[in-house]
């Protein structure tokens, strides 16, 4: 795809845009390059002084290998940087490597690209998505497509008079891989919210989400095992298998086979129940992991294990340990189909995991709740949860909440006033309701197969990742068809979200290096001004890679030359201020810059090895000084 010169339309979610030659040029006046042949032997720089990066338009931009002729170098990945090589005739030169010199630009994927069909990414930031946006309940994201309307509506709050003229998809969005690439942060400026809170926004560039026309396409006509991975599910039950559990074990083994007899064969021949029976740590059998089953199976498994249900006595039972034993280290059938854990717990629980059930080392110790929630719901495996007795012990209510609540599952409190028989029958109510939802969704998929070409192929619009990880898991291959449409880029301005989007940039390691030697040199106490000026003066010239203006704060020059806006103002002075001040504020000064270096170096010492593998990583902007 690329854009014509009388301007293209799109039409993505309901809304319709025109991008023309016109407005790209125009967004793209502030930048400076000189423009002829490709004879430097320097990569092309903005007027601050970076090497000019640019984004695709779309997934669909092909670099060619000379400037308008068809043949095809490659593709541009979608929100991807290329490098500027040079600008000659209205193409740009691109590399995808960060290089400095044409030498070394040269070494990697290089060709042309017409000037209409990128946008420039001036700066180094990106917006991530936070961890948190992974655990789904939350706000979609919007974005607005002018700066004036975003601040009206960040001064009044109205979205009626000021509607955004984005709004996310948060399906596609939860459907994307964790490192999938940052938004690319164009400029970005500061607000106020309702006039009191300061707020920053960005200009930045949103890729849409997945289109109608988009496909997965099934190798060899698999169609059977595909059907059979969507519309199958296994349960495995985290059972608290203590002393005191034998008799609410056999109330839900009773409730499960009176609810065999109401279920259709269909959804009978969907179904397998595993169990994981733990208890304390210190108890002969502190772990019993029994195969999954049928369901018409799986109450005379329990009914059997109840009667040796035995131990207990600690004061709080390993749960966590519990789930992620059924997590990690279960043998889930190869064709499992949907995946379900069950928590059955009575009584007290353990905080985090204590490592205690495998002695293998296999499940790290202390993790809480919302982290192993946080890694159940990337796998898309949600949680029931169930208090299995009237005492609700320490934690007990905390963390089966936060398991069910974080994984989007179900969490079955005990009532007061009912017995055990009650709970397990409704307990027995919520997984058959979530047994057949499952499985009807898996119908619903299956029913939107299409023929794509002679081979079977389902919009990928209704299939999320762990749909797709299923079909992989059950050995059905497949491809992903794009559609013709392609997926369009388009700028927008959106408010700073921090428990959604992450504001980062790309920094390299000698960069960071330069960085935290800098920070050390301004700390240093005790030596002559000239001497400090001099240090001072060596280390910002390594990283702007020129001779620095001494008219400029020093965060000035790093933010021109790192593309980021610096979140405080601990390195807003020039080189005069530190001769002003007295030697008390030298000494309380000097020790807030070594916390600073520390705070680099801890991160740098963090990521040693995606230094080691990588030109740069993405650094939270909240990481600087």
């Amino acid at each position: 795809m690329s854009r014509a010169d009388n301007g293209e339309k799109m039409t993505l979610r309901g809304t319709t845009f025109w991008l023309s030659s016109l407005c790209l040029l125009a967004a793209l006046d502030f930048i400076a390059s000189p423009v002829g042949a490709c004879t430097s032997d320097q990569m092309a720089r903005t007027s601050d002084g970076f090497v000019r990066k640019v984004v695709a338009g779309s997934d669909r931009i092909t670099a060619q290998a000379e400037a308008g002729t068809g043949s095809t170098v490659f593709t541009l990945e979608l929100l991807k940087p290329y490098y500027v090589i040079c600008d000659e005739n209205g193409f740009l030169k691109v590399t995808d490597l960060a290089a400095l010199t044409v030498a070394e630009a040269e070494t990697g994927l290089t060709g042309y690209v017409h000037k209409e069909q990128i946008y420039e990414w001036p700066t180094a930031e990106g917006l991530a998505f936070s961890d948190l946006a992974f655990l789904g309940g939350r706000p979609e994201i919007t974005a607005w497509d002018n700066r004036d309307a975003l601040l009206r509506y960040m001064e009044s709050g109205d979205d009626t008079a000021n509607p955004p003229t984005f709004r996310e998809n948060i399906d596609a969005t939860l459907k994307r891989e964790k490192s999938s690439r940052p938004y690319p942060v164009l400029a970005s400026g500061d607000g106020k919210i309702l006039g009191r809170m300061d707020r920053r926004y960005f200009d930045v560039l949103l890729p849409a989400a997945i289109r109608k026309s988009d496909a997965l396409v099934l190798k060899d006509g698999d169609l059977a095992e595909a059907k059979h991975a969507l519309t199958t599910a296994t349960i495995v039950i985290a059972f608290d298998a203590t002393g005191s559990m034998e008799s609410f074990a056999r109330a839900v083994a009773t409730s499960l086979s009176d609810a065999i007899d109401k279920l259709p064969q269909e959804t009978l021949d969907s179904l397998r129940i595993g169990f994981v029976f733990y208890r304390d740590a210190a108890d002969a059998v502190p772990v019993l992991a029994v195969p999954a089953v049928p369901l018409k199976d799986a109450s005379a498994e329990l009914e059997k294990e109840s009667v040796t249900m035995s131990g207990g006595g600690d004061d709080a039972e390993p749960v966590l340990d519990a789930v992620q034993y059924a997590a990690q280290l279960y043998d889930w059938p190869a064709d499992s189909g949907k995946k379900i854990i069950v928590a059955v717990l009575n009584d007290a629980a353990h905080p985090a995991t204590t490592g205690a059930l495998d002695p293998k080392g296999r499940i790290p110790v202390g993790v809480d709740a919302a982290g192993v929630a946080r890694g159940l719901f990337e796998k898309g495996i949600p949680v029931i949860s169930l208090q299995a007795g009237p005492k609700a012990g320490e934690h007990l209510v905390e963390i089966l909440g936060a398991l069910a609540r974080e994984t989007s599952g179900t969490f079955v409190p005990w009532k007061d006033g009912v017995d055990a028989a009650t709970i397990a029958g409704a307990f027995s109510n919520v997984l058959q309701d979530r047994m057949q939802k499952e499985i009807n969704a898996g119908k619903d998929v299956v029913d939107k197969v299409y023929d794509f070409n002679g081979s079977p192929a389902i919009p990928l619009e209704v299939i999320d990742g762990e749909k797709m990880e299923r079909l992989r898991e059950s050995g059905v291959a497949f491809n992903i068809a794009k559609g013709e449409d392609g997926v369009l880029v388009q700028p927008g301005y959106m408010i700073e979200t921090p428990d959604l989007l992450d504001p980062r940039f790309q920094i390299s390691k000698d960069t960071l290096l330069e960085l935290i030697n800098l920070m050390s040199v301004l700390a240093v106490t005790g030596v002559d001004s000239e001497s400090l000026h001099r240090s001072v003066a060596e280390s910002l010239a390594a990283i702007a890679g020129e001779k620095v203006d001494p008219s400029e704060t020093i965060a000035q020059t790093l933010t021109r030359q790192l593309g980021v806006k610096f979140r405080s103002g601990l390195l807003e002075f020039n080189l005069e201020y530190l001769d002003a001040l007295t030697p008390a504020e030298r000494t309380s000064f000097a020790k807030r810059l070594q916390d600073a270096a520390a705070g680099l170096d801890a991160f740098l010492n963090a990521n040693m090895a995606t230094f080691d593998t990588g030109d740069a990583v993405w650094m939270p902007v909240s990481s600087l000084p």
